[in-house]
C-alpha cells in the first residue's frame, strides 16, 4: 500500500475525531432535565429523541431550530430564546465522545513527525469549547475554527489559512474528515489530499470521489496510508 507523502495532517472534528450524535445525545440528557425536570422517564427520552430528529446533524441553524422545538412541544413557558442559544453555543461543547483509538491516532502522528492540524466549521465558543473539554487542543499545532475567521469549508480559504499557519505547501497536507462536500470536496478544491472518515451522518453517502486517496471506518485505519 502506498504511503501519501505528506508533511502536515488537518483533520475535522465532528464525526472525524468525535462521535458528533453521541455528545448531542448528552447534551441533549442534561438540557431536558434541566427545562422539563418534572416529566417522566418515557416524556424524558421521547424529547431526547425529538430533539436529535430535529437538528439535521447539527446543520440546522439555532435561530430555526429552537422555535421548532418550542413549536412541537408547545412550550409556553420556554425561557428567553437567547437563553436557548446559548445553552447550545456554550453548554453542548461540554460533552464530548471521542471515537476509540482517536487519541493514539493524534499521539502517533505527532510521534511520527507530522504538523497537526485542526479544521473545524462552527460557531466560535462551541468549536473551541469542545477541543478544550476534549483535552486535545494543545496536541495540534494549528488550529482553524470558522466561526473565528469567517470563513467556512467548503470555502478554500479556510483550507488555504490552515496550510499558511502550518508552513506547509497545500500539496504537502492532507485533510481527513467525514462530510462529502465541506471535507473533502472542499480540500481537493483546495489542493489538498483527503481521505474520507465514512461515518455518522454521512456514512455511505458521496462515496467513490476519484480524488479521494481512501475511504475509512475507523480512525486507525488512517496510520496504513501515511
Amino acid at each position: 500500500m502506498a504511503k501519501l507523502d505528506v508533511k502536515a495532517i488537518f483533520f475535522d472534528f465532528d464525526d472525524t475525531l468525535q462521535s458528533r450524535k453521541g455528545a448531542y445525545r448528552l447534551y441533549c440528557e442534561q438540557f431536558v432535565k434541566k427545562y422539563f425536570p418534572d416529566i417522566t422517564e418515557e416524556e424524558r427520552l421521547k424529547k431526547m429523541d425529538e430533539m436529535e430528529e430535529h437538528v439535521d446533524g447539527g446543520y440546522k441553524d439555532r435561530e430555526v431550530y429552537f422555535p421548532e422545538m418550542i413549536e412541537l412541544w408547545q412550550w409556553e413557558n420556554h425561557p428567553p430564546m437567547q437563553e436557548l442559544y446559548d445553552s447550545f453555543n456554550y453548554d453542548f461543547g461540554k460533552h464530548i465522545v471521542m471515537l476509540d483509538g482517536a487519541l493514539d491516532v493524534l499521539n502517533e502522528i505527532k510521534r511520527r513527525g507530522y504538523v497537526l492540524g485542526c479544521i473545524t466549521n462552527g460557531v466560535s465558543s462551541l468549536q473551541n469549547i469542545k477541543l478544550d473539554t476534549a483535552g486535545i487542543r494543545d496536541m495540534f499545532d494549528v488550529v482553524v475554527v470558522s466561526g473565528d475567521i469567517g470563513i467556512y469549508k467548503p470555502a478554500r480559504g479556510i483550507f488555504d489559512e490552515a496550510c499558511k499557519r502550518a508552513g506547509v505547501r497545500n500539496e504537502e497536507a492532507l485533510f481527513v474528515g467525514d462530510h462529502p462536500v465541506n471535507d473533502i470536496q472542499g480540500a481537493l478544491g483546495a489542493d489538498m489530499k483527503a481521505i474520507r472518515m465514512n461515518y455518522g451522518d454521512f456514512y455511505g453517502k458521496g462515496l467513490g470521489n476519484p480524488g479521494v486517496s481512501a475511504e475509512i471506518e475507523k480512525i486507525t485505519d488512517l496510520l496504513e496510508f501515511i
